[in-house]
């Protein structure tokens, strides 16, 4: 269109090309891709989400063992001993414990989550100020451009954020970052 030359703003060329114009190199793909499998890795499942009869046979288990051995402690001692109720108040205590102290925890694990993101509220998403800055400058260059943020969600808490931009068909990813600062980041 004649009047983008002014406005600044580019029309239909790819989102590819106008980044190699600018010299920006996005975030590959393949690193992207590895990361998030890495970090569904490590916020996976826990052990006893993954083995939910295991957990329901331990803590059945331990309330039969709890009647054991206030059983064989009433049989040695007197018949009018409280030692027995004492061992039983012990036993779901000490079972309280483990679950309060999170031992017995059943976490599902992480999911990916994307959704779009207007670009004023880039800062108050938590996107670090060069990604953001990035974003920013490309969405006032580049006519048609969304921001999508893609977030590591785990129990209703973003762990793991990235950044992409679409047109179109066409995504690319400027930024990786988490809470120990910047991941990976076009360059």
């Amino acid at each position: 269109m004649p009047l983008d030359a002014l406005s600044g703003t580019v029309g239909a060329e790819s989102l590819a090309v106008l980044l190699e114009q600018r010299d920006i190199k996005p975030v590959d793909w393949n690193t992207l891709a590895a990361y998030k499998q890495s970090q569904l890795r490590k916020f996976g499942p826990t052990f006893w989400y993954r083995h939910q009869t295991l957990l329901g046979l331990t803590l059945i288990g331990s309330i039969g063992f709890m009647a054991l051995t206030a059983g064989a402690a009433n049989s040695m001692m007197q018949p009018s001993s409280l030692v027995p109720p004492w061992i039983s108040m012990a036993w779901m205590c000490l079972v309280a414990t483990l679950i309060v102290s999170g031992v017995f925890r059943a976490r599902a694990g992480s999911h990916w989550e994307e959704r779009w993101l207007p670009i004023d509220l880039l800062e108050t998403s938590g996107v670090p100020e060069p990604i953001a800055a990035m974003a920013r400058s490309l969405h006032r260059e580049v006519s048609g451009l969304t921001v999508i943020l893609g977030e590591l969600i785990r129990d209703s808490v973003t762990i793991d954020p990235y950044l992409v931009l679409v047109r179109g068909e066409e995504r690319v990813c400027i930024g990786v970052w988490d809470d120990t600062g910047i991941i990976a980041s076009a360059k």
